[in-house]
């Protein structure tokens, strides 16, 4: 337990070194601009799994985490689900709004790179958060605790990890009370989906890692902003909802040691 302790306060420590200082100087980072950013804050969770993998396991430890990084052999379905979340930044297009494809690659602080941007949050964004909160956190807590009580804790955890961002990304700041009550919430289920997915999926980190990208892409760009948005995060609501339901044996580790 003293390593995940310790992945967490380091998490924070490489997130919220980059973050706070933006915080003290009044820095806003807006959709397409690239400069300034949070982004390279988000790396923190991987960097600290990384870190604290190297430290407590070395060479073995470090070979398992690449693997389920890089584990890509599982059943069509998950990729089946990562693309049909994307797509679900099609729906301002599908309601004849006046936005252009620039707007759907209007990402808060990526750069205006066209579709590479895609591969910047998948790299930054997808990797950099989870290879950290279901990789290396929700993996170690699933060993002692069922599934349901794991993406709670991540829950906890993760939501505290993205305070200063309320201070820096112009969508956090535009939430206001209701606004961040429902993100918590939403992040809450959100959990409950990416460590059901993560298990059932073979404690893939890819996969759980494209699929967190693909819903960013469609709920936190220009253009998915309003009913894209909306859509998305009632269906991972109802999706937490169900997984809920369906766990049975709380009780009991989610991974067996």
């Amino acid at each position: 337990m003293r390593r995940l302790v310790a992945f967490v306060v380091l998490a924070y420590a490489l997130s919220w070194a980059w973050w706070v200082p933006m915080v003290l100087t009044g820095t806003v980072v807006e959709p397409g601009q690239g400069w300034p950013t949070h982004l390279p804050g988000l790396l923190g969770p991987a960097i600290a799994a990384v870190i604290v993998t190297a430290a407590t396991e070395r060479g073995p430890g470090l070979r398992g985490l690449w693997s389920r990084v890089t584990r890509w052999r599982v059943p069509i379905r998950w990729y089946v689900l990562v693309i049909a979340t994307l797509l679900l930044a099609a729906i301002p297009f599908a309601l004849g709004t006046d936005l252009g494809i620039g707007d759907a690659l209007a990402y808060s602080g990526a750069p205006a790179i066209g579709v590479s941007v895609v591969v910047y949050v998948v790299l930054v964004n997808g990797f950099g958060e989870e290879i950290g909160w279901r990789g290396y956190l929700a993996d170690g807590l699933m060993h002692r605790h069922s599934e349901i009580v794991t993406a709670l804790v991540v829950w906890l955890v993760w939501a505290g990890w993205h305070l200063p961002l309320f201070w820096i990304v112009d969508s956090f700041r535009d939430f206001g009370v209701a606004g961040s009550i429902g993100w918590f919430v939403g992040l809450g289920f959100g959990s409950v989906v990416l460590t059901w997915m993560y298990r059932s999926a073979q404690r893939s980190i890819l996969i759980v890692a494209l699929w967190h990208s693909a819903f960013n892409l469609a709920t936190a760009t220009r253009a998915s902003a309003g009913v894209a948005a909306a859509v998305a995060s009632t269906a991972v609501m109802v999706g937490g909802i169900l997984v809920a339901l369906r766990r049975h044996a709380r009780d009991r580790p989610a991974i067996s040691s």
